[in-house]
């Protein structure tokens, strides 16, 4: 059974991630499945999201990001093609997203916006805590190495969605896992 290809978004809350992952669904002629860490977090019982369990909910939260990461394994390793929605806050989150998905595909794609438009969609938006922008803003991309950075102030999610597929396109785009993973081998 052929692999199916990944497509990893990453980038802050409230960068327009899953507003792009929509467009690509849309513009892509084969099927692309949303796996969302909003959606693997929203998982959990209502207790938990509403703060009532805050002694174990950053214990939930990585069982949680360890399942999504190897969910994507699992689906892409089927033939389902994926469009990853993440916030690599953490780098052993990427260590991990790299050793999972070393024998797949992967067009690594930094989602950009400036911290004051990213501020600005959080108070609009009224879903998210306000602050959880700024304090990913400078870890998500601390790892420097994409396949392709798209910035949502400067271009429409369909735009993006657009330069994204042509990049995903050609094979040979989709060497930032393979570099991260030679960086973390040397570490």
């Amino acid at each position: 059974m052929e692999k199916g290809k990944i497509i990893f978004l990453n980038g802050t809350s409230s960068s327009g991630k899953t507003t792009i992952a929509k467009e690509l669904q849309q513009i892509s002629e084969e099927a692309y499945l949303l796996v969302s860490v909003d959606n693997f977090i929203n998982m959990l019982p209502q207790k938990y999201l509403k703060g009532e369990c805050n002694e174990t909910f950053n214990k939930e939260i990585l069982k949680i990001i360890h399942g999504m990461h190897h969910s994507i394994s699992a689906l892409a390793s089927t033939g389902n093609n994926i469009i990853v929605d993440h916030v690599l806050e953490d780098k052993e989150w990427l260590k991990e997203c790299v050793n999972v998905l070393a024998n797949f595909q992967v067009l690594f794609v930094g989602v950009h916006c400036p911290l004051e438009e990213l501020e600005k969609r959080e108070r609009n938006r009224g879903d998210r805590k306000i602050g959880l922008a700024r304090f990913q803003y400078n870890l998500v991309h601390s790892h420097g190495v994409y396949d392709i950075k798209v910035d949502t102030d400067k271009y429409t999610p369909l735009e993006c969605a657009q330069q994204i597929r042509e990049t995903i396109t050609d094979n040979s785009s989709c060497k930032a896992f393979k570099i991260l993973e030679d960086k973390f081998a040397k570490v």
